[in-house]
């Protein structure tokens, strides 16, 4: 398929296009293949159009999220560090603008460019704001150093913290590599420097950790010193996406639990989020069974009669669109009010 040329008019390139999508047999006749060639040229407009943009900055993407408020500033990193052309320099500049006495970090990140993300760590740790760090998912490679820069570090009760020894990739000569090299030994050096500073462990044993490329739950982060307290469990399913980015970075020990697989609540815990919703137990008790009947598989033929007393409390999942709908409802509620049982 033809594409125009850099100094191609329009006319041009119709007048180029026509005769080879007709010969490539993608176009029957000279009208067809008209068709075909101007959208190819409106395609190929917006393609320059977007590139152009983004040379601009302006459809840059972040990788982070920042609130700033008055009395507690809130940033989220969930996403990999570095991506999409947006570097550490625009993330410090944004922390730096902040102005509350107060910032909580959430974390669920595999890292990414490990040169940012110390830059980040430093700039996180120079804040004088008071920053509590919350591990929400995971907490890998340099974002593991990141979390340490909070002054309180709050795990999820089913995250994972890992930490590993930084690489990087370089195309040059010899003595290229043995620069780079000399790089990351110096950035190895800070993050022994935090997960030192945080845990009070030796710097033998956080280089034995490094190189074994240690994950560990909340409670082994915990016992280890990186955390400081655990928190409420969290829906693991947003951190498969990360799966296949941690594969390509090397990670030799993704552990099973990040496959994003999540357990089916009991009609019970279904009942007990409904209930906290405001539902009556009558009333609560009659949506699951209608939501799980059989015979109901349409959402929008749910039919509910709170004066029904006859609903069993604990029903068996008979529609998978049903059982997905009451299964996010239960995972935000959860979140949103978490259970005190």
């Amino acid at each position: 398929m033809p594409t125009p040329e850099k100094d191609e008019t329009k006319d041009e390139f119709i007048e180029r296009c026509i005769p080879i999508v007709i010969e490539e047999g993608t176009a029957k006749d000279g009208s067809q293949a008209n068709a075909i060639c101007n959208s190819i040229w409106e395609e190929s407009k917006k393609e320059k159009e977007s590139k152009a943009l983004f040379n601009k900055g302006d459809l840059k993407m972040k990788w982070y999220e920042i609130k700033a408020k008055s009395d507690i500033s809130e940033i989220w990193l969930y996403e990999e560090i570095g991506i999409w052309g947006v570097g550490a320099k625009e993330f410090i500049a944004e922390l730096n603008a902040i102005k509350s006495p107060r910032i909580n970090m959430h974390i669920n990140c595999p890292g990414g460019e490990v040169f940012d993300g110390a830059a980040i760590y430093n700039a996180v740790k120079r804040h004088p704001a008071a920053v509590t760090s919350f591990i929400d998912g995971i907490a890998a490679s340099i974002a593991s150093v990141i979390a340490l820069a909070g002054e309180k570090v709050i795990m999820a009760a089913n995250a994972i913290y890992m930490l590993h020894n930084p690489s990087g990739l370089v195309i040059g000569t010899s003595e290229d590599m043995r620069k780079t090299a000399d790089i990351l030994d110096k950035v190895r050096d800070t993050m022994i420097g935090a997960y030192v500073t945080k845990s009070g462990k030796s710097d033998s044993a956080i280089k034995e950790l490094l190189d074994l490329e240690t994950w560990m739950n909340a409670d082994e982060a915990k016992a280890a010193g990186f955390v400081d307290e655990i928190g409420n469990e969290m829906d693991m399913a947003a951190c498969a996406k990360f799966i296949p980015v941690m594969a390509k970075m090397g990670f030799k020990h993704i552990p099973k639990i990040l496959n994003g697989s999540k357990e089916m609540p009991s009609a019970r815990d279904i009942e007990r989020v409904l209930r906290d919703a405001g539902c009556s137990s009558r009333m609560a008790k009659t949506i699951l069974a209608k939501g799980y009947s059989d015979d109901l598989r349409d959402e929008d033929r749910l039919i509910v009669d709170p004066l029904k007393t006859d609903a069993p409390r604990d029903v068996k999942p008979l529609s998978p669109a049903k059982v997905d709908r009451w299964m996010e409802l239960y995972i935000r509620a959860e979140v949103a009010v978490p259970s005190n049982n």
